[in-house]
This record gives structure tokens, sequence and C-alpha cells, in this order.
């Protein structure tokens, strides 16, 4: 039987009308519905109140029908392994919030939804609300997510810093990568022999082709990228990096550590020392030297004697 929703705007919209709206904006309740239930344990009462105030709520309704809200919840579960359940006081909370923390991709989708929706249900404060601009690339994103579902080969065409012209080429997808605002592709190379990095705004085109390709048993994107800062470098030596921290910059570290490998070993009133278990690339010795003089390398001596250099260098360009 279907049940007809409360009238509002002079018009009468059933069950049935709610589950024929377009699949983004079915996707939009579902993760409207897990970020409502995130905040904390709630009432069916306290979810249908912030529904009708909702900027999702196309349908202008006063609550959402129970069959509708199980459904919700049911899929939730199957599209992002949520579980919505109901404690002993008729309160809804999320079972697996730690599991879901420890899904970045899971996590990272639910907080950019959560983000847009606050500023949608708050359109006055969007031009208080600023973000950093995002290099150009995020329109290849879906290309690239199809061939690795269907492991298509992909031909794209990339721009090298290290050439004039740009060449295409042949690629096998093995996973993407975020790192500092810019989406990188992580793919083995058949015409080179070997697993490389494309930045995403470097790729000018990319085309699926009809060949297949496999990705190895034995990868792991995760383990691939564990002793790794950022993206290049991967297959370096993996060394114990100790770094001497002023007091107040190690503050910094400790609400957002550089690397996973972090260790905090040492820590008084003047500095910290913390340890690393990472392969030293450039890019995180360029990470070291936005410091200053705040940070002191204590180990590998190597590295030490390379940044030593390279502050003698740069005190000779003010002399």
């Amino acid at each position: 039987m279907q049940l007809p929703l409360k009238q509002t705007h002079n018009s009468v919209l059933t069950v049935s009308s709610m589950n024929k709206s377009s699949t983004s904006h079915l996707l939009k309740c579902y993760i409207w519905l897990v970020n409502t239930v995130a905040r904390g344990p709630v009432s069916r009462q306290e979810i249908d109140s912030r529904w009708a105030k909702s900027s999702v709520n196309d349908y202008k309704t006063d609550y959402i029908p129970e069959s509708t809200f199980h459904r919700w919840r049911n899929i939730a579960q199957e599209l992002f392994d949520i579980e919505i359940k109901c404690n002993a006081h008729g309160e809804y909370y999320i079972d697996n919030a730690s599991d879901i923390r420890r899904t970045n991709l899971n996590t990272h989708l639910l907080q950019m939804f959560a983000v847009n929706q606050m500023l949608q249900d708050s359109k006055d404060l969007q031009k208080q609300i600023l973000f950093e601009p995002v290099p150009a690339g995020e329109q290849l994103l879906h290309v690239i997510i199809e061939s690795l579902r269907d492991k298509r080969v992909l031909r794209i065409t990339h721009q090298s810093f290290h050439k004039t012209k740009p060449t295409t080429f042949p690629v096998h997808p093995y996973c993407l990568k975020m790192f500092r605002q810019r989406w990188y592709m992580l793919a083995f190379s058949p015409d080179t022999d070997d697993i490389r990095t494309y930045a995403l705004d470097r790729i000018q085109a990319a085309e699926p082709t009809t060949k297949t390709y496999t990705i190895p048993e034995d990868f792991d994107a995760e383990s691939y990228f564990k002793n790794s800062f950022g993206v290049s470098n991967i297959r370096g030596k993996v060394e114990n990096v100790e770094i001497k921290m002023d007091a107040y910059q190690a503050n910094y570290l400790r609400t957002l550590p550089l690397h996973s490998s972090q260790q905090e070993i040492e820590r008084d009133d003047n500095f910290s020392v913390f340890r690393y278990h990472i392969v030293p690339s450039f890019e995180f010795i360029q990470e070291l030297r936005k410091y200053g003089s705040a940070l002191q390398v204590l180990k590998p001596q190597w590295l030490r004697d390379q940044l030593r250099k390279d502050l003698e260098c740069q005190l000779s360009k003010y002399q």
C-alpha cells in the first residue's frame, strides 16, 4: 500500500515518488543520512526535523517515510560499508565509525559531501568560506576509474616537464592517489617496462582502448606507498631519519604528522626529536627545507651534509 507523505506546497508526495528520483539525487540522500547520523545518536524525530530543513530535500516533505528510511539505511551499508543501528533509547548511530575513519575513500567522499551540503544549507556564508584552487586534471578521473574497473589499457597524451612536446603512449593504471591537492595515477608503462607516476594535470588526453591488462596479484597500493612521502622515488632506500624541531614548530608536526611512521622520541621545553622510517626522496627533503632554522637533521649524515651544502649555496647568493 502506498503511503502518502505530508502535504506541503499544495501537493502530496508519495513513497513511490521518492523512489523514482534520479540516481545522483538518491546518492545525495544516502550520504545525507550517513552524515546526519554520524553527528551522534539521533532519534527518528530529530532525523525528520533535520530532513525538513535540508537542501537535499527536493520533495519539500516534513519527514522520511519509515520504509524509505530503512531502505536508505540498507543501501548506505551496501555502498559505504556503514552500519546504522538503533540503541535501546530508539536513537540511531553508526556502529562501525572507527572502521570508516580508516577507510580513506569513504571518509573523503563523505567529508566532501558534508562540506558541500553545509554550504548549500548556508548560502549566505559561501563568500566567507574559501577553497584552495585544484589544478586541472579532475575531468580525467572518470576515464581512469573506468579503466581501473574494466582493466582497459589507456592511451594517454602526456606533457612532461622534461620534454618540449607532449607524447602519446599506452599505460596500465594501477591506482589513483591524491597528494597536496593534486591527483596522480600510478601506472605500468609497457614502452619503458616499469611503473611510473603521472600527474593528472600533465595529461592532456586519456582514451580507453579495446586491449585489457592485469594488475599483479601481489600489488597493493597502500603497501606500495607505505615508505614514501608524496608520490616519487618509491623504490629508493628506506632509512631512519631523525630531525630536531623547535618546540613551537613541533606542535604542527604533532597535529599533522609528516608521515605515518612519525615517532616523537625526545621532548623538552625547547625542542622535540622526531624519527621517520621513510625513503628520503626529493619531495621529503623539500618538505624539511620549508621549516628553515626551526629544523635540524640529526640522521642520516649524508642528509645533514646535503642540507648544509644547500644552505651554504643559498647563503652565497645573498652575499
